[in-house]
């Protein structure tokens, strides 16, 4: 039998999955600054969602990371790379659907997304971020279900994004 070798690679350790998932060197002198002025109280620098109504948690904000956190579809994480960023307006359906899979996902690998959260053993906010995601999406399944379209409103963000992926091409028919 031949012996296994094993490959290291950078994107293999939790610093290169991060470096990975927001495209940038977090061990840059830069980054870690900005980071370490975060994370004295990160929850501070999050801005308010305010969906449907109903103000999300702070920690809404983060569903960009819960998202390149969990092995969801790209479509996924693009949907709530939206979402965090820029005010808009959706279909209910679609809003469902997206907030069902990443809790799912959440769900099923909440002790992995724990370890990339954790600063250290005793560190307790993890399980206080991953609560506040889970109420947000329950609250915007919840709100969608009452609706045919979803719009929420990021605190400082003055557009609402319409989504145009359709290419907003228009059928006309007689009837």
């Amino acid at each position: 039998m031949g012996q296994m070798s094993y490959a290291w690679s950078p994107q293999l350790t939790p610093v290169g999955r991060l470096s990975s998932a927001f495209a940038v060197d977090i061990t840059h002198p830069a980054w870690l600054s900005s980071l370490a002025r975060m994370s004295a109280k990160p929850h501070e620098n999050l801005k308010a969602i305010r969906f449907a109504g109903e103000l999300l948690p702070k920690w809404a904000h983060l569903l960009d990371l819960a998202a390149r956190l969990c092995p969801v579809s790209e479509g996924v994480r693009h949907w709530f790379s939206r979402f965090t960023t820029c005010s808009g307006v959706d279909d209910a359906r679609t809003v469902v659907d997206q907030c069902l899979l990443l809790r799912a996902s959440i769900k099923e690998h909440r002790e992995s997304i724990t370890a990339e959260l954790q600063r250290s053993r005793d560190d307790g906010q993890p399980s206080q971020i991953l609560g506040a995601w889970i109420y947000a999406l329950d609250t915007m399944v919840q709100e969608a279900r009452t609706s045919k379209t979803c719009s929420w409103v990021v605190e400082g963000v003055e557009d609402i994004v319409i989504d145009d992926s359709d290419g907003g091409d228009i059928t006309l028919r007689r009837v």
